[in-house]
């Protein structure tokens, strides 16, 4: 109890401490070490991630109630600023880099600023999960659809993207400034999934279209986008990170989330150790609480994200998700294949296409 209560006061005195530099919309959380004796110098692990500090805190707690003399300072922003923060900054980057976005976390491991690390708990995960022991994959979590029921009026909840067309169709001008989307342009995780659901989808273009004609409101995280539901400014709001819409959804009886039954997209949270980390040992000790039976547990029964382990047991677990309505699972591998998502010219025909579809209605906004 005692740990639990240092722990908020944590949270409370630091969660608005704003950033500097290139992840300005960010905010820094200092997690102090538990050994509070004078005149004991600890030591400091400093984590990136684009997860919500509640929702990451209980494997912090974990993590130092075993190393007690160990604060942790996280950085927490979306996941493009995280990724231009690393690179613009070398001087300054973490000991530990998290992220969904996994086309760019895989970039920076294949370009080589990830470390090697062996851990001894990748036996407990997938062997698909993790690659040349220097990225890991920890969660394995849906891409959503999340409608306030509101706009419904007794018409039935859309299952598939087809469904979905079908509704906007319907509905016509009662969507126009209703509909939620990432900013591919600002956000790493809405481009991968937009660009996973070119190569997938046969609606892709529709969707554009119908999202460009109907002036969708954009977004830079699944937070915002969320609340903007919960108010109301937003009626639907596509392509979401599903551990964080299904807490809503159980929250707010008006919200439904939806896994699309023509295919759901799955993406992992992955990790890695920089090669310039400054507490080496202390990142490595960070990722085997991850990857281990104890770090997954947590995922599965605290944090609310789906962990990669199959054998770990609790609502969030994978064997909970795979009852929930859903279509095909098809997660995005983590793979050389990621390379091309982030090809430049790759980027630019996938931007290209969004913004002859979005930009006129940011021009019409101005």
């Amino acid at each position: 109890m005692r740990v639990s209560c240092l722990l908020g006061l944590c949270l409370i005195l630091f969660s608005h401490m704003v950033l500097a530099g290139a992840a300005q919309s960010g905010t820094s959380i200092i997690f102090p070490s538990l050994n509070k004796q004078p005149n004991l110098e600890g030591e400091v692990l400093t984590v990136y991630g684009a997860v919500n500090h509640r929702v990451i805190s209980p494997l912090f707690q974990a993590y130092q109630e075993t190393y007690p003399n160990v604060a942790i300072h996280y950085i927490e922003s979306n996941t493009r600023d995280l990724y231009e923060q690393f690179l613009s900054e070398p001087n300054t980057r973490p000991d530990v880099m998290l992220s969904p976005a996994m086309d760019l976390q895989f970039k920076l491991a294949n370009d080589g600023y990830a470390l090697a690390y062996d851990s001894p708990e990748l036996s407990h995960v997938p062997k698909d999960s993790h690659w040349r022991s220097e990225l890991f994959g920890f969660t394995y979590e849906p891409i959503v659809t999340a409608i306030n029921t509101d706009i419904l009026a007794g018409e039935a909840l859309p299952q598939s993207r087809e469904q979905l067309l079908n509704l906007i169709r319907s509905k016509n001008h009662l969507l126009d400034d209703k509909i939620g989307l990432f900013d591919i342009q600002q956000s790493g995780l809405g481009y991968l999934a937009w660009a996973y659901d070119g190569q997938q989808s046969r609606s892709y273009g529709r969707l554009l279209e119908a999202f460009g004609t109907h002036q969708a409101q954009l977004y830079t995280d699944t937070a915002s986008m969320l609340d903007g539901l919960l108010k109301g400014q937003i009626f639907i709001a596509y392509n979401l990170v599903g551990a964080y819409s299904y807490q809503w959804t159980q929250k707010y009886s008006w919200i439904k989330t939806i896994m699309p039954t023509d295919y759901t997209t799955i993406i992992m949270r992955t990790a890695f150790i920089p090669r310039d980390a400054q507490q080496v040992t202390l990142a490595k000790r960070f990722i085997d609480l991850l990857l281990s039976p104890e770090g997954q547990h947590i995922l599965a029964n605290q944090s609310a994200l789906t962990p990669i382990s199959t054998k770990v047991e609790g609502p969030f677990s994978r064997d909970e998700l795979s009852k929930l309505p859903h279509g095909i699972f098809r997660p995005i591998p983590l793979g050389l294949e990621l390379l091309i998502q982030t090809d430049d010219a790759k980027k630019r025909l996938i931007y290209s296409e969004w913004r002859d579809a979005i930009q006129p209605v940011l021009n019409r906004k101005k």
